[in-house]
Order: C-alpha cells, then structure tokens, then sequence
C-alpha cells in the first residue's frame, strides 16, 4: 500500500508538470466517460430497471393478430376480453383498458385533461393499490347511470392542492358529474396510455357488449405463478381457435399474440438505445486510442527517466505499474468531471426527445445518478484506463538499457512501438469508419422519410384540437352548427386563407371499420378493412388534397339528405378495380345497416405514418354525424403559430366550456411523429458521435506522421543532402500516412458491412449496405486523413539538411 501510494504521489507530480498533455486527455475522457454514462442511464432507466408494477416480468399483453388481413397488434372486442377471463387456465387476472379524454368544466377555465378508461380488474392485474379512497367495483363497468372517476397523484396536488377530502366530491366531466372515489399512487404511470390524469371505468354500451367485430378494447393478464409464457400461449391458442371456430365471420384466420408488458412498453426505443449506447462506446474505444497514442509519444521523452529508475534497481513489473497508476490516476479525475458533464448531457438528451413522445416514455422523468449508473461509470473508468494504458506501459517498460542511457529522446523505440502506434491509428480509422456509415445511413434515410409526399400540404397549417362536452351537445344538428359556426368565424380573421375540421389529424392512425360493397355478404367484411375520418367540407382544399372523381362534400350533404361518403385513390383501386366507384353503395359493418353512396374519390394522404403504406380512407361529413371531439385546421398567409390566441378566442367566445388544446403547426406535427423521431433522433446523436470520431481518427494519423517526422529529422536531412526533391519527400510521409488510412478504411468496411444490418428496422428507403453511403463516407475518411497527413509531410520538406545534420 506504501508503494501505491507512492505511485500515486509520483503520477500525480508527472501529470501536473505536462499540463498541456494532462488538459487534453482529461478533456476527451470526461466527454467520453460522461456521454455514455448519460446514454447509460437512460438505457438504464428503459431496459434494465424493472417497471414500476408487482412482479412486472408476469405481465403480458393480449393482442389479435391476422396474417390475412396484415395487422399484428389489434385491440379486442368486448365479448372477446369476456372469453379470455373465462376460459383461460394461465392467468390470475385479466383486465383491459382504452385511452380516451375528459373535458373538466366548473373550476375556472375548462381544461382538457388525457385520460383511461379501465375494466375494475385493470389494477389488480398492475398489483396497484390506491393512495387514497378507493378503485373500481364490477357495478361499475356496467351502461348505468352511476360515473365515478380515480384522479392521478398529479392532477390531485395539481388542481385540488391535495385536499384528502376530494373522496366524494363531484366533479364535471363532459357535462357530466363524476364522483372521486380515489387517488393513484405518486409513482404510477401506464406508458400505453400516455399521462393520463384521470381514469373511470370502462362502461361499455349495448352495441360493443354484443357486437364481435367492434374491436377496440386493449387486454392486460397476469400470469398465474406456475404458468410459463409458453404454456400461455398454448393455452390463448385454443381460445383462439374456439372463438374463431364460433366466429368465422369476424375472426377468420385470427390468432392471439401475448407481449410482455417491458417489450410493449419500450419495443419501439430498444433499437435506438442499443444503437446509441453502442455508438458512443465507439467514441471511447476511438479516445482510447487517441490517449494511448499521446502516453507513447510521452514515454518516449521518459525514456532516460526510465532507464535510469531500471540503473537503480526498478523491475519491469514496477515500471508498469507505475505507469498503470498514471494512467487511473487520468481516468479517475475524468470519470469524476464525466460524471458531473453527464448531468447535463442527460438533460440534453431528454430535451431532444419531442413532447409527443415524452407521453408514451414516462420512465425517462426525473432521471438522476443512481448506484446503477454510478456502478457503470467506475466500471467504465476502470477498462479505459486498462484500455490506454495496459499497452504503452508495457512497451514503455521494455528497454535497452545502453542506447536509451546514450542516445535518449533521439531513440524511436524500436519497430515494435512504431507497430503498435500504428495499430492504434488503424483501429480509430476503422471504428470512425463504422460510426460514419452509420450515421449516413441514418441521415439518409430520415432524408427519405422527410421528402415522402404525405398526400396533403403541410406549410402554414396550424392544428389544435377541441372537445365539445357530449351532455350538452348530444344532438347531432346541434354538433354541426357549432363547427359550422366556428368555421365562418375563423375563416373570417384576418391571415386566414382557410379553415376545416377533421376528427383524426393525419399521421396518427385512427378508427378503423369494414364494409360491405352493396350485395355482399358478412363473410367477406373484414377483408374491406378501412381508416375512417369525418370532416368538414373544407377540408380537401385547405390540406391541397386534389379531388379525381365524382364531386366533394357540400353545405347539402346534411342529415336530411342521402348519406354520402367521399373515398380516396388507394380505396377506390384495391376494392373497386376495373370500376368507376363513384354511384356504388356501401354498408358499414359497424353502426345501423344502412346504405351509404360514395360520392367522389380523392387523392391519397398519409393518416398513420410516413413510413408506411397507403391506407383506404373513407371520409364523411360532418354535416351527417360530427364527433363531439374534433381536430381545427387553419390555413394561414404566414407563420400560423401567431393565430393560435385569435383562433382559441373564436373557441370561447362560441362557448366558454370547450377547451382547446394541443395546438401545433402541421410540421411539429410530423417532426414530433414515431416514424420521424425513431429516425431523426438517432440520427442527431449518432452524426455528432461520428463527427467526434471523425475528428479523433484524423487528430490520431496525424499524430503519428508527425511524430515519425519528428524522429526521422535527421533521415530526412540525409536524404535531401544527398539529392532527395521535396516531392519525394512528401510522397514517402503522405504514402506512409495513407497506408495506415487505406488499411483502416479497408477494415472498418468490411466490419460496417457486417454491422450495418442491425440497423434494418430503424432504415427507410435505404438499404444497410446502399454503396452510395460506403463510398462517399470511405472518400471522406480518405480525404481527411490525407490532409492530416500533408501538413507534417509539408512541415518535412522544409527540413534544410545542415541544421538537421549540424544538430546530429
């Protein structure tokens, strides 16, 4: 222990007295260390700690799925959820839930609230208990008139200052008086469902207790504890099979799918964080050798030191470990200042994430240092100071004695020091490498995504979203005159070049339903599965959707006339082909079998993401059947982020009751979409993790030329004393540099081109092996590193022979 801390007191003077060296690789270890400890700790906080439920591990969802029909995870319908709890052998408890929204009204100003409903086993199956009153009772999921509501801890200290007494109190929702009956836990959160502030019970009405194909309730089990996940899936099989067999109409070819609640959670980021934590990690290896280098040009000026401390008596085992010891000394004091820059790199990296997808990520708030992440970074302090210093100390150790004593700094160290400098230099341009075509892959396929054509224009289109409470609106002529009103309102502010309602935005899914062409039968309903939207009659023109066929909506298309419905191209050619769909009746499987005339047909826009493919839209008007929760669209001469208060005033001033929310412009809207984010926030990351890495590689081949000119001062004087031109000069230390790059490159190609595949998921548009990227990043690791390599080269043929020759 003596000895130690001997070694520490002597590193620590050896640091201090070469500040310069010292500065600069503390610098590029904290950014290393630090970065990945923050990239850690959110990978921590979503994959590794378990969610915050009783035995979580034991959770699963229950998903439909069919082959036939391409879709892998749809909710349930209500008989169907009555099914699984009766007839399975493999769970304790099943429950389900929706989200959904409530309008709370009577406090101040109405305010827009997210919100779940839930079956009363929903909780049990979670193993969540109330911090306050009570949950729900099986009465209480049934159509009656009796509505109770549990608030979330937030909304709890949020609206009613914690008040313990708000057990019983009324409050109105919709229109409508809920009862409080209790509060949830402080640390609840139910990722699917977003952040839901208030929960009631699911309530299920007449139609969807009977009615097999209206599927719209997602299922949640519980294992039984001697049950496996296999066994499970044996047994939902047969319910499967036994529901479908009873149920061929609305349940041909379906199957059930059990998901555990950790993969559903965080299914869609596992990509991305595995990716970023392996990108950064990159980074390190890279900084490694980078240090490793700068501690072998170091040791080269300790060379004496070191051969007089062997003189005296020191072994080769004492060296290393001397040098070991500076070396920990190094990454101890950067893990610490990383620790302290992964504070706020975490906030960076949280800050980056949009609003919209913080919603379904309710494990990366208040992230913070904790034994998990403090465990990661000692670790990671640990390797690194193995990493860059294991193999200088052991080629520094390995002496001659007689010529380190006689020739001292003018001593190169033997082949074998060149040979692992250059090691060092080939493995950070290789890594650069991969890091680089990764990023351009990602780069390049978000640039794909971003120039998809979404069907609609999205340039000075502000959206917000407004509930009406269905209790005071629940007649549909009374519905359509208030969004006829606001309509006339709002086209009239001044900027306005127009306005529309929709009841789904585009790019985030919907409701969905089948339909029958006239003549058909129930058997070929779920093959006419199609995306349902209502609108008014503005809508096409102010998203710039182009009418093909037939003629839009109008002001006629009212409850007293024909129903009408408008469908667009992807409809009219997968089920109408060889046919003009315009005339032709339909009859929705859903609802009262009445028939409905398609009316025009228009052109396709993008309603569940950019990334995937086109789906059949049937649109109605909302002259015929409004929904009391609508989406406002408003075209604007400029910047439509300034008409937000004027539109929100035109809101109230129709009726004080109805709040308004999410408002957003159209771009925030597909910038803050899965399909966009899964993209572009890798890509972010991962362009400035390859930039960093671009830099070290070339900062390192530089590194090297210029020490091996700086050794080779004499030669070079030589040489140009007896003849040598400087373009000689230059093609042997340009030549000697670009050996090493074209090595690295050739290395790191061959490894990207194995790696890039796991990247397959998170592409569009591009292929994990697209030659355009290899090539164009491998010219520009080439180019740089050439340039890296002129400047010593330069800096060798101004040389002039008799002072390098004099100074010999």
């Amino acid at each position: 222990m003596e000895d130690f801390l001997k070694d520490i007191r002597y590193g620590t003077r050896m640091l201090l007295k070469n500040k310069g060296f010292t500065i600069i690789a503390l610098m590029t270890l904290a950014l290393c260390i630090g970065t990945n400890s923050a990239i850690f700790t959110v990978v921590n906080a979503a994959l590794i700690r378990p969610l915050q439920y009783r035995e979580p591990d034991r959770i699963v969802h229950i998903w439909e799925t069919n082959q036939q029909l391409e879709f892998n995870e749809r909710e349930a319908s209500y008989p169907d959820y009555l099914d699984y709890k009766s007839h399975n052998k493999s769970f304790a408890e099943i429950g389900g839930y929706t989200r959904g929204s409530f309008t709370l009204t009577g406090l101040d100003a109405p305010e827009q609230l997210p919100a779940a409903r839930a079956t009363p086993g929903f909780f049990s199956v979670l193993g969540v208990a109330p911090a306050l009153g009570r949950l729900f009772e099986p009465e209480e999921d049934t159509p009656s008139d009796a509505r109770v509501v549990v608030l979330s801890h937030g909304l709890w200290e949020r609206r009613f200052g914690g008040d313990r007494d708000i057990i019983g109190k009324a409050l109105t929702l919709n229109g409508d008086p809920y009862t409080v009956i209790g509060v949830l836990p402080r640390d609840f959160s139910f990722a699917p469902v977003g952040q839901a502030e208030l929960w009631a019970p699911v309530r299920p009405n007449q139609m969807q207790l009977s009615r097999r194909y209206q599927h719209w309730l997602r299922v949640i089990a519980r294992l039984k504890p001697d049950v496996t996940m296999d066994q499970a899936r044996a047994d939902m099989k047969l319910i499967s099979s036994r529901i479908e067999e009873e149920n061929r109409e609305s349940h041909q070819g379906a199957e059930l799918r059990l998901v555990p609640m950790h993969e559903q959670v965080v299914g869609t980021v596992r990509p991305v964080l595995l990716l970023l934590l392996g990108a950064v990690g990159f980074v390190l290896l890279i900084a490694c050798s980078n240090i490793a280098n700068l501690l072998l040009a170091r040791s080269m000026a300790r060379r004496r030191e070191f051969a007089v401390r062997t003189a005296l008596g020191a072994g080769r085992v004492r060296l290393v470990r001397q040098l070991l010891t500076e070396s920990l000394l190094l990454a101890c004091v950067g893990g610490a200042l990383g620790l302290l820059w992964s504070q706020w790199a975490v906030d960076l990296l949280i800050a980056a994430i949009p609003e919209a997808q913080m919603s379904s990520m309710p494990f990366l708030k208040g992230l913070s240092l904790d034994r998990e992440v403090l465990a990661f970074t000692c670790a990671v302090t640990l390797l690194t100071s193995i990493l860059f210093g294991l193999a200088p100390a052991i080629q520094s150790s390995r002496l001659d004695l007689h010529s380190a004593l006689k020739d001292g700094l003018r001593s190169s160290g033997g082949a074998s020091r060149h040979r692992l400098r250059n090691i060092l230099v080939v493995s950070e341009i290789a890594l650069a490498l991969v890091l680089l075509i990764g990023a351009g892959l990602m780069i390049r396929s978000l640039l794909q995504l971003l120039h998809v054509d979404p069907g609609f224009d999205p340039n000075n289109l502000l959206t917000m979203r407004i509930s009406l409470p269905p209790a005071r609106y629940s007649d549909p002529g009374k519905l359509a005159e208030f969004h006829r009103q606001l309509l006339a309102r709002v086209d009239a502010l001044s900027g306005v070049k127009g306005a529309a309602t929709v009841s789904v935005l585009p790019l985030v899914g919907g409701d969905s339903g089948g339909f029958l062409k006239e003549g058909e039968s129930m058997a070929d309903r779920e093959r006419r599965e199609c995306n349902l939207r209502t609108i008014s009659t503005s809508y096409f023109d102010v998203m710039g959707i182009a009418l093909i066929k037939g003629r839009p909506f109008t002001e006629r298309d009212t409850g007293n006339s024909p129903n009408s419905v408008v469908i667009n191209q992807t409809l009219a050619s997968r089920y109408f082909p060889n046919e003009d769909p315009v005339g032709k009746r339909i009859t929705f499987t859903f609802g009262q079998p009445v028939p409905w005339e398609i009316v025009g047909v228009v052109g396709d826009e993008k309603v569940v993401s950019l990334d995937a493919r086109t789906t059949p839209v049937i649109y109605f008007s909302y002259l015929q059947g409004a929904d009391s929760a609508m989406s406002l669209l408003v075209k604007t001469d400029a910047d439509p982020r300034g008409m937000a208060k004027g539109v929100a005033s035109e809101v109230q001033s129709l009726d004080r009751d109805v709040p308004v929310y999410g408002v957003r412009t159209m771009e925030q809207l597909i910038e803050g979409s899965n399909a966009t984010f899964l993209r572009r926030y890798p890509a972010l990351l991962i362009g400035l993790f390859a930039a960093v890495a671009l830099v070290l590689a070339a900062l390192g081949i530089y590194g090297v030329i210029s020490y091996s000119v700086s050794q080779q001062t004499h030669e070079i004087g030589i040489r140009m004393a007896l003849g040598a031109q400087k373009l000689d000069i230059l093609k042997q230390v340009v030549g000697r540099g670009m050996t090493l790059a074209l090595l690295g490159v050739a290395i790191g190609t061959v490894a990207a081109f194995a790696l890039m595949r796991l990247l397959t998921s998170l592409l569009f548009g591009v292929a994990p092996t697209d030659p355009l990227t290899f090539i164009s990043v491998a010219a520009l690791l080439v180019s740089l590193s050439c340039l890296a390599c002129y400047v010593p080269a330069r800096r060798a043929t101004q040389v002039d022979p008799m002072q390098a020759l004099r100074y010999e």
